[in-house]
Parts: structure tokens; sequence; C-alpha cells
């Protein structure tokens, strides 16, 4: 059996820039080199935030100002796939966009060719089959209780959900300046 290689998924990022900085250095850690990222990315800085990793970028419905963050995703080397996007990894294929048209989800979940659909937009974290498909929602960065993403483990499509923090690294809780 191949050795299970860990991706990244997030979404809804909304620039929040410490976060980003705190889930790469956990993705890093868990020899995570490749991102999915379910859109509301919002600035170019939160791309660049992630330069150091192979990424897969599709928009939200908060990425209104998209040509920014599509040159700073060519600097980086990433890839943006408009609203839905679609890659093989290890025989599987993952598909993924924000969530927000709500057809194109729909028939993304009805597709039986698709072993995993991810997307954003509910903020809101799940694992669940609908429809004979496998969906998936990392959580989300802002607007939540405790921030997740996840690292799913391919080909065994394990995933984990995994928390995101505040603190920059060597921060104790409840001191330093605010961000």
């Amino acid at each position: 059996m191949s050795p299970e290689l860990p991706i990244g998924i997030l979404s809804d990022s909304h620039s929040q820039l410490q976060r980003l900085r705190n889930l790469a250095g956990l993705m890093k850690s868990r020899g995570v080199e490749t991102l999915i990222h379910c859109g509301d990315i919002t600035a170019p800085a939160a791309v660049e935030s992630l330069r150091n990793f192979d990424v897969h970028w599709v928009f939200g419905n908060c990425d209104w100002d998209r040509g920014p963050l599509e040159r700073s995703m060519r600097r980086c080397g990433h890839h943006c796939h408009g609203i839905r996007g679609e890659v093989s990894l290890g025989g599987k294929i993952l598909a993924f966009t924000h969530g927000d048209r709500l057809s194109l989800l729909q028939s993304m979940i009805l597709d039986p060719e698709i072993d995993l659909v991810i997307h954003g937009h509910t903020h809101e974290k799940r694992d669940v089959i609908l429809d004979g498909g496998r969906v998936l929602c990392p959580g989300a960065l802002i607007r939540v209780a405790t921030p997740t993403a996840v690292i799913l483990k391919i080909p065994s499509m394990e995933a984990e959900f995994v928390e995101i923090g505040d603190e920059s690294p060597g921060e104790s809780s409840g001191h330093g300046s605010p961000a």
C-alpha cells in the first residue's frame, strides 16, 4: 500500500492573516504541501501568506475584486480555478467550490466520478454523505466559535478537523498586542 499523502483544506479565511500564518505552520509541521482553498479569500495578502504551498483556489461570494487575487496567485505559482475546481490526487478526484451557488454544488454532489466534494460558505464544518456523494466543509477561519481546517489523507480519504489558533508562535494566552 502506498503511503498517505496529506492535503490541507480550508475555506472562508477572510484575510485573517495571523490565523493563516498559524495554519501554514501547522500544515508544514504535518507534512502538507498541497492546499485547497474554497473561497472568501478577500485580499492578496491572504494568498501571499500561503506562498510556500501548492495551492488550488476558487473564488467565493466575498471575493469581489478578483484581479488582484489572481495576480497574487500567479506570482505565487498557485492554481486559480474560478468558481469550480477539480484535482486528481493519488487516484482520487476532489472537486471544490465555495458553496454559494447551490445548483453548482448539487451537480458536483451528484457526479459519480467525484470521490469528494469540498465547499465552504456556511462556515460550518461537516463530513457527510448527501445524495450518494461525500461532502466536506472544513469550517472557517472567522465567524465561528473555533476556527478549523482539514487535513485529508489520500488515498484513505480520512479527514481530520484541526483547530487554528489566534496566537502568534511564542505568545501566551491573554498576552501580546492586539492584531
